[in-house]
């Protein structure tokens, strides 16, 4: 190798040692310039994921506490503190809890009242067809079936048959059950029940 040579591989590499000094420079200078605002959003980072740890660990410590004391209620319906904390903890838990002990009971004015604080669209839906059904009113129950995506629309209309069967209303009760579909489950019961009205 030539002297020519040699001055060229060391004016290579201190062409290349001079460029990484300047990107160091330049790295630098940039650091300095935006230094109070890489502090700053390195800061909103380490905050932002500290309140999304700490709030994933109270929800679920909740989640833990409110399903203890559902546990319990299943137990010790009368237990105060349980209740308590289910209804702190969960209130959707604890409004279904309630709407649980409610048709154990047979409250129809529990229910009634429920109804108003129900927010999940399935449970509010068999509040809906529960209260017409312990209470026995057809008009209520005629309401539900007549409500857009009923889940218990066909059995709504079986027991507002025979509500009307009872009242001595067979034609009313046949024309009743003639809503059932045939694709549904109780449209044999249905038939089953219209044979017997004739």
């Amino acid at each position: 190798m030539g002297l020519k040579e040699n001055v060229e591989a060391i004016k290579k590499e201190l062409s290349a040692e001079e460029q990484f000094l300047e990107s160091v420079i330049k790295a630098e200078g940039f650091f300095k310039k935006y230094k109070k605002h890489l502090i700053a959003a390195a800061s909103i980072i380490v905050l932002a994921i500290g309140v999304y740890l700490i709030n994933d660990f109270i929800k679920n410590r909740d989640l833990r506490l409110s399903n203890e004391a559902f546990l319990t209620l299943q137990k010790e319906p009368s237990n105060k503190e349980a209740l308590g904390v289910l209804q702190s903890k969960n209130p959707a838990l604890f409004t279904l809890y309630k709407f649980s002990q409610a048709i154990k009971t047979g409250k129809t004015d529990e229910i009634e009242k429920l109804k108003n604080e129900i927010k999940e669209p399935i449970l509010r839906d068999l509040s809906l067809y529960q209260s017409g059904s312990l209470s026995e009113d057809v008009k209520t129950l005629r309401g539900y079936t007549q409500k857009q995506n009923a889940l218990l629309r066909e059995l709504a209309i079986l027991d507002e048959a025979f509500l009307l069967f009872e009242e001595g209303k067979s034609d009313d009760a046949r024309a009743s059950l003639q809503k059932i579909p045939v694709t549904s489950s109780l449209y044999s019961l249905a038939q089953s029940f219209s044979h017997y009205l004739k």
